[in-house]
């Protein structure tokens, strides 16, 4: 008990930095009293000098009938004050008249416990509470996921919309320019076939008429081979405009199905891909008769055009073969697009021009994967060359 007395040497002999620590480090360390407790204390302080005064008999000596009636009174209010704080912390009222040291630590022992069994449920309701707020949170935190995922699904749909809307008006002018310039041609092959006739008949006609017919004819075939050359670059524009189909509508009917399947498995296990590209034999009559992996920045090589050429030669008529092309998911998502969907046309294209005439060609563009490979992006970067069978 010395060593917490004030007046003790140890107390007194303390450093003065030691004690300034422990004036301003008791404040942290202890927490303020309810209102209740303090009340309670003042309560049973004036009830225990009450109690005193009464077995004492103390009714005289410096304490008058009228103080000792003012204390009861003032104890009264007290105890009424600490009625209504302990109501509202759920506890039950104190009873009037005078109690034990035994009872009043009893009582004070079943209110501490009281407080306690409270704090408890309320911690406890805290910690649900913060669990709650936690799962709340992370729903949010999905739900942003997926609205992000979302966008960016709706910015490469828009693209590819755009793409397309251009694609089509390209074909519709193609096709225009395609049939007016077969329009002249036809045209004029009939004049030259008209000059010729005239010039067989030219016996009677003068040497400046036949001179003039001649320049017609020149004239005229000069202008027939420039059309049929204009008209077999715009059949080959046409024909590149068919080849890419930027969008599921643009598909031959026989590439719809694998291409929505071939969309359904990404992110998924590879496990489930092994899988499905077995099925995908058995179903659609699909399967990879080769892959073209590219480096950064570049396109076919001759030993990728060599086996596209031996794969031409190993597929039947009828048949079409189907290069998908792929992208990482590093870089520019729109740069992505249009350099993967270069490759691929860029496979078609030289397809197109090896083919057998009952062959068909086709590319798309499925998007950005890691499927191929989550660790090293580079190997995402290629088109798969299809062959689907004819039904």
């Amino acid at each position: 008990m010395s060593e917490e007395s004030p007046a003790s040497p140890s107390s007194q002999e303390r450093p003065p930095e030691t004690a300034e620590h422990a004036e301003t480090a008791a404040p942290a360390s202890s927490k303020p009293l309810p209102p209740g407790v303090i009340l309670a204390f003042v309560i049973i302080a004036l009830l225990g000098v009450l109690i005193v005064m009464n077995v004492r008999g103390i009714t005289g000596g410096g304490v008058s009938d009228k103080d000792l009636t003012a204390l009861d009174a003032e104890a009264k209010a007290l105890r009424a004050q600490l009625n209504k704080e302990r109501a509202n912390l759920g506890l039950h009222p104190l009873e009037d008249g005078s109690e034990s040291v035994d009872q009043i630590a009893k009582r004070l022992k079943r209110d501490a416990d009281t407080i306690v069994a409270v704090v408890n449920t309320f911690q406890s309701r805290l910690e649900e509470k913060d669990l709650e707020l936690k799962t709340k949170s992370d729903e949010l935190i999905r739900s942003e996921k997926s609205r992000a995922a979302l966008s960016s699904e709706v910015g490469r749909l828009n693209n590819e919309l755009q793409r397309a809307l251009v694609n089509a008006s390209d074909i519709d002018l193609v096709r225009r320019n395609l049939d007016a310039m077969t329009s002249q041609r036809d045209a004029l092959a009939a004049q030259v076939s008209s000059l010729r006739q005239e010039l067989a008949n030219a016996s009677g006609v003068s040497s400046a008429d036949f001179a003039d017919l001649q320049r017609r004819l020149e004239e005229t075939q000069r202008a027939k081979d420039f059309f049929e050359s204009r008209v077999k670059e715009l059949e080959g524009e046409m024909s590149k405009a068919k080849l890419f189909a930027s969008s599921e509508s643009e598909l031959l009917p026989a590439a719809v199905q694998l291409f929505r399947s071939l969309r359904q498995l990404e992110n998924r296990p590879d496990s489930d891909i092994t899988t499905a590209y077995s099925q995908f034999g058995t179903d659609l009559g699909a399967n990879v008769v080769h892959t073209l992996k590219f480096a950064t920045g570049k396109s076919l090589t001759p030993e990728d055009q060599d086996i596209l050429r031996q794969i031409v030669n190993d597929v039947p008529e009828g048949d079409l073969l189907l290069c998908v092309g792929y992208a990482s998911e590093t870089g520019n998502v729109d740069n992505n697009q249009t350099l993967s969907s270069d490759r691929a046309t860029a496979a078609a294209e030289f397809f197109s021009g090896v083919k057998l005439p009952g062959q068909f060609v086709q590319a798309v563009y499925l998007g950005q994967t890691d499927r191929f490979s989550s660790r090293i992006p580079e190997r995402n970067q290629l088109v798969e060359v299809w062959r689907i069978r004819r039904k």
